[in-house]
């Protein structure tokens, strides 16, 4: 999977900025961080931070994101939810280690769509 798809597949499901609140999001970071632990990858060091961003609401100065670490690293994006709709995966990343990262995503897009 790629970026494109999973931004696609939120946006398929019929979700929007309005299903992203406090506990969506948390529940979110569960499920990235499960995918990170079962990789193994990073020399299974691969985790989200225990914090997550939210602040504003709708589109007005709306942010949120969650942020990731691993053994050489602190603090860089995971997932980000961007005051102009654009949904960002791990910037930073390759195309192996953000798998982790989409494949959690795709997971909470399911669970919202399918009302758990």
């Amino acid at each position: 999977m790629n970026r494109d798809e999973a931004r696609a597949r939120f946006k398929d499901a019929g979700l929007t900025y309005g299903n992203v609140d406090a506990a969506s999001l948390q529940r979110l970071k569960e499920l990235i961080d499960e995918k990170m632990v079962a990789s193994g990858l990073m020399k299974g060091s691969y985790r989200c931070n225990d914090k997550v961003k939210l602040q504003g609401q709708g589109k007005a100065q709306f942010f949120a994101g969650i942020e990731c670490h691993a053994f050489y690293f602190d603090k860089r994006e995971a997932v980000s939810f961007n005051q102009d709709g654009f949904i960002g995966f791990a910037g930073w990343s390759d195309d192996t280690n953000v798998q982790p990262i989409l494949e959690g995503f795709v997971a909470w897009v399911e669970e919202l769509e399918h009302g758990q």
